[in-house]
């Protein structure tokens, strides 16, 4: 089990003390950590990018 920790502030996302720009500037906050992966507004952190992917749009609607 992985902990993850992520903060959503002023357009930047903060993963476990590391500052990155967000995926894009949206009104929307929608966050979820599952299994150590990040999605943020129908993005996924992966390999230090944010892509979209299909798991992230699903983790934003549902």
């Amino acid at each position: 089990m992985k902990n993850t920790t992520v903060i959503q502030s002023n357009g930047k996302v903060i993963i476990n003390g590391i500052e990155i720009e967000s995926p894009k500037k949206s009104s929307s906050n929608n966050v979820a950590v599952i299994n150590g992966k990040v999605y943020v507004d129908g993005y996924e952190f992966k390999n230090g990018e944010w892509k979209k992917t299909i798991m992230a749009l699903w983790h934003k609607y549902f």
